[in-house]
């Protein structure tokens, strides 16, 4: 399961959305945590997933109308609409839509920016393993992860990929890496 990978992977690109356009100091830990967990959204359409199990029984009922729709829009319930940029969208505008009633203003905005970049870099990771995403980068077609640079989900390319991260991730936090 690659649940550390989205993990590790939204938090790496949270940690390079505050080094390339920074935040308030005090909500960098918001962008990192909110961008780390919606890594898992796009998982919300398969019923054995962190995502679909995490707060039951409403992210059951969730996953079970993502599933429907996503069959309805792409002919997929699985790895399908909630795998795309128009899902990361949508997650990021719900974001910054129920941060907003709550905290209005900036805090609103990062959190929403967080959560879609976090969804889709969850979708694109997916695009990454054997078994592909070919709705990573949808509506557009044919944008897809060379076959040959692809992973065995738990196999050695993930471990590398996870290493990559992990390494980038310590890099941006300590400054040796900025943009």
């Amino acid at each position: 399961m690659m649940g550390r990978t989205h993990a590790l992977s939204g938090a790496v690109l949270g940690l390079a959305v505050c080094s390339a356009v920074p935040p308030p100091p005090v909500l960098v830990p918001v962008v990192v945590v909110v961008c780390a967990l919606a890594a898992f959204a796009p998982d919300l359409d398969h019923p054995s997933s962190v995502a679909a199990r995490s707060l039951p029984p409403v992210t059951w009922l969730l996953c079970r109308a993502i599933r429907w729709l996503s069959r309805v829009t792409t002919g997929v319930s699985h790895r399908g609409l909630s795998h795309s940029p128009v899902f990361a969208a949508a997650v990021g505008l719900l974001a910054w839509w129920g941060t907003g009633v709550l905290l209005p203003g900036e805090t609103a905005v990062w959190t929403g920016v967080a959560a879609g970049a976090g969804c889709w870099v969850g979708a694109i990771g997916d695009e990454l393993t054997s078994h592909g995403n070919r709705f990573a980068f949808w509506p557009l077609e044919g944008i897809r992860w060379p076959r040959a640079l692809r992973f065995r989900t738990g196999g050695t390319g993930e471990h590398v990929v996870v290493g990559l991260l992990a390494v980038t991730g310590v890099a941006l936090l300590t400054g040796t890496w900025a943009f």
